[in-house]
């Protein structure tokens, strides 16, 4: 059962078709990356980690692009030099935004339900103060797209 995305269940209709990864492949990718997956990411992709549907659509958030999108991340922090910010193996790349913005979050603080950064020309900023809200205000933008909230 959701914890930290159970409001995503009133909105089935609105997610698209998005298909999810098993717990087995949840638990190869934490071998793959030598993480610990927050809770509300491993909710995130036990429904979207293969096809995305509505919810970050304009992102590279499928787990077939988390290779990638360390991979990307990391060359862009190499492009700036010394005065980059410093990408840890905790740090898990979980989407890209048009190969230009990294988002990612710390798995070494073992939370739950961690802060997103944004990795962007070299620097990390917080960028939403947990993963749920990030999901939270993805799918907000949907319901407004379909007239369900008013903008």
């Amino acid at each position: 059962m959701s914890k930290y995305l159970d409001f995503l269940q009133q909105y089935p209709k609105h997610l698209g078709d998005p298909q999810g990864v098993t717990e087995t492949e949840i638990k190869a990718i934490e071998q793959q990356f030598n993480v610990k997956l927050p809770l509300a990411y491993v909710e995130f992709i036990a429904i979207f980690g293969k096809k995305k549907g509505r919810i970050l659509r304009n992102y590279s958030s499928e787990v077939a692009y988390l290779v990638q999108n360390r991979k990307d991340a990391v060359k862009s922090a190499r492009e700036m030099g010394d005065t980059a910010f410093e990408i840890k193996d905790s740090h898990f790349f979980f989407g890209q935004w048009q190969g230009l913005s990294s988002y990612f979050f710390d798995c070494s603080t073992l939370e739950d339900d961690p802060a997103v950064y944004v990795l962007d020309a070299g620097k990390a900023d917080v960028f939403k103060s947990s993963f749920s809200q990030l999901i939270r205000e993805e799918l907000n933008k949907v319901l407004k797209f379909d007239g369900v909230i008013k903008k």
